[in-house]
């Protein structure tokens, strides 16, 4: 009976199909004690070397090269998300461990969580419920989206599924992506345009990209010097897209005007210089946390696991070179 450990704190948590249905296929499941929490890389050593499961479906915690080769069962890492900066893909391929993740699960879900925190950040929502709330009744002046003009840094899938939201308010879109899709330009009207372009003109500059050593730290001091001073940043991505420092700085000093973070680059941030500014909107890492988005994101990740270990090879594997050693 291949044994699953579950690394992820949202799958099955949220909803039950991605459990039932591997518990249906005959796997064995076995989830990380509360008191193990948070994981860093010495306890998931530990729990991997310990558990010894064939298949780990995984979330944020770090999977490194010595808790992949701490468990000799270890066939798949199921990554219950996108993103796998979290994971040693080199590490993973040398040792014949597939890497596979959930593309297009959670699109919508970010993208329409990108909207809200604009808006929110347009319309000042969040000071004028809180003005509200304690008796206060302060009219807050704000904007209006279609009249601002956004700049999409990445236009993977939730970067296009941002663009056609945008699309529908009006608004103006830069885009800034190694590869640009000609389609985006012909159907939205969309201009691609060099980086340091985008964040000169945009009002808005929202972050789409994966964290790949090239992308760690896109945006420091530099890029923040060239953006309007009324500009806004939203962060959906990754954290560590970003200068925490450099962006704090930025923002007391009113050099930018707001930005709206879902994600840091410790987390939890407990002492990120982020969180005590009032032109800041944060949020504790729940762009993909929908209802929808955990069903369809824990039915692949059990889809794929019970695939695999029928010797079919799921086209959402990320190396399947890896396979072959």
């Amino acid at each position: 009976m291949p044994r699953v450990l579950i690394g992820s704190r949202s799958f099955a948590n949220i909803v039950s199909v991605g459990e039932e249905l591997l518990s249906k296929a005959g796997f064995e499941i076995r989830r990380i004690a509360p008191e193990e929490r948070p994981l860093d890389e010495e306890t998931m050593k530990s729990i991997v070397a310990r558990d010894k499961p064939d298949v780990i479906i995984s979330g944020a915690e770090p999977i490194t090269a010595e808790a992949l080769a701490s468990s000799e069962n270890l066939r798949l890492i199921m990554k219950h998300g996108v993103g796998v900066d979290n994971i040693d893909l080199d590490a993973a391929t040398s040792l014949g461990i597939a890497v596979a993740n959930a593309p297009g699960t959670n699109t919508d879900a970010v993208a329409d969580f990108t909207i809200a925190v604009m808006l929110s950040l347009l319309r000042q929502i969040v000071p004028a419920a809180e003005s509200t709330r304690a008796g206060g009744w302060n009219r807050y002046l704000g904007h209006e989206l279609g009249r601002q003009t956004v700049g999409v840094v990445g236009t993977g899938r939730i970067g296009q599924a941002v663009i056609r939201r945008l699309a529908g308010f009006g608004s103006p879109i830069l885009a800034y992506d190694l590869y640009q899709d000609t389609s985006l330009v012909k159907d939205f009207g969309v201009r691609y345009v060099k980086l340091e372009e985008l964040l000169s003109q945009a009002d808005i500059v929202t972050l789409h990209v994966p964290l790949l050593p090239e992308t760690r730290n896109l945006l420091g001091k530099e890029e923040f010097a060239m953006m309007k001073a009324t500009a806004i940043l939203i962060n959906i991505a990754r954290g560590e897209l970003v200068d925490e420092s450099a962006l704090a700085e930025a923002l007391s000093e009113r050099r930018i005007a707001a930005a709206g973070v879902d994600v840091f680059s410790t987390e939890p941030p407990r002492e990120s210089p982020l969180l005590p500014l009032d032109n800041v909107l944060a949020t504790p890492h729940i762009a993909a946390y929908t209802t929808e988005a955990m069903e369809c994101m824990d039915r692949v990740c059990a889809e794929t696991v019970i695939a695999f270990f029928h010797g079919r090879q799921p086209d959402n594997i990320l190396n399947p070179e890896a396979l072959n050693r």
